[in-house]
């Protein structure tokens, strides 16, 4: 009976023992996934800006062009 008892007391040690190393775990996964979280709102705050100053760029170069077809119709309509 002792011997049941001390290999009882052996594998709850054990599984108390991989518990704490879980919770550890668990807990360095959380921090992780946290700062993975922040990197990726900074990433789609960057994206945005990007994004946005891409289109100005691009209404810019839109309207630059309109103007020059503008200018070469004119151009065209008094013959040159």
């Amino acid at each position: 009976m002792s011997d049941k008892l001390k290999t009882l007391e052996e594998k709850v040690t054990r599984v108390l023992e991989k518990l704490e190393a879980l919770k550890r775990e668990n807990s360095g996964l959380h921090e992780e996934n946290e700062s993975l979280r922040d990197s990726l709102a900074r990433l789609r705050q960057e994206f945005e800006r990007f994004r946005l100053e891409h289109n100005d760029q691009t209404e810019l170069v839109k309207s630059r062009l309109a103007v020059l077809l503008g200018r070469i119709e004119e151009l065209e309509k008094i013959g040159l």
